[in-house]
C-alpha cells in the first residue's frame, strides 16, 4: 500500500494538479447553473483581419457559447464558449495549417445602453488543443496551449441577440515546452447571434 501511495505521489505535478483543480471547478460551477434562470445560447463566426506571428497568417473561428445567467452581477457577468478555429499561412509549402480546439471562460463588463446599441469590453483566459506542433517555422512546443483573447464590441438587438466587435488573440503553452513560439492575432472581427 505504502508503494501504491508514493506512486500516486510521484505522478501528481503541481500541474497536475492545478488543472485538475481547474477542471472540477468549471465543471462545478457549469453544472450548478442549471438550477437557476434559463440561459442563453450563441453562435460566433471570427475572422482575422490583421496577423502579427506568423505575418502571413490568416484564419477563422467557430464558437459557440453558453451563458447561464446566474453569473450575473451589475454590469459583469460570466459565460463560457468553446469552439472550433483554423488557421492557414499563405507564403510557405509546408506545416501550412493548424486547427484548434478550445473552451474558456470570459467575463464582460457590460456599459450603459446607448441608444440602440450595449458596448462591452471582455477578456477570456482558457484551454487549447492544437492538432499539430509546427506552424510555418514556428515550433508551438507541445499540443496543449492557452488561449488568451481581450475584446470590445457591443450588443445589439431589441433583445441584443446580434453582437459584432474586435478581439485580439493569441495562443501560447507559457513556457511549458521549451518551444513556445505562439501564434498572435491583434485584430480579428467577431459576428454573433444570442438564441433566445
Amino acid at each position: 500500500m505504502e508503494k501504491f501511495l508514493k506512486k500516486i505521489k510521484d505522478d501528481i505535478t503541481p500541474m497536475t494538479a492545478y488543472l485538475k483543480f481547474i477542471f472540477i471547478t468549471a465543471l462545478s460551477l457549469f453544472f450548478s447553473s442549471f438550477s437557476y434562470a434559463t440561459p442563453h445560447y450563441g453562435a460566433n463566426f471570427s475572422y482575422t483581419l490583421l496577423t502579427n506571428e506568423p505575418n502571413s497568417l490568416r484564419g477563422y473561428q467557430l464558437m459557440l457559447n453558453y451563458d447561464p445567467d446566474c453569473f450575473h452581477w451589475r454590469e459583469f457577468n460570466v459565460y463560457f464558449d468553446g469552439g472550433f478555429s483554423h488557421f492557414w499561412v499563405t507564403d510557405t509549402p509546408y506545416y501550412t495549417t493548424l486547427n484548434i480546439f478550445s473552451v474558456a471562460p470570459v467575463i464582460r463588463n457590460t456599459f450603459r445602453r446607448r441608444g440602440p446599441i450595449h458596448p462591452y469590453i471582455e477578456i477570456s483566459i482558457g484551454l487549447a488543443y492544437l492538432n499539430h506542433t509546427h506552424l510555418d517555422d514556428r515550433n508551438l512546443g507541445i499540443h496543449f496551449a492557452f488561449q488568451d483573447r481581450l475584446g470590445i464590441g457591443m450588443l445589439v438587438g431589441e433583445k441584443e441577440q446580434f453582437s459584432i466587435g474586435l478581439h485580439a488573440l493569441h495562443y501560447s503553452n507559457a513556457h511549458l515546452s521549451s518551444n513556445n513560439s505562439g501564434i498572435t492575432a491583434p485584430v480579428v472581427l467577431d459576428v454573433g447571434y444570442r438564441f433566445q
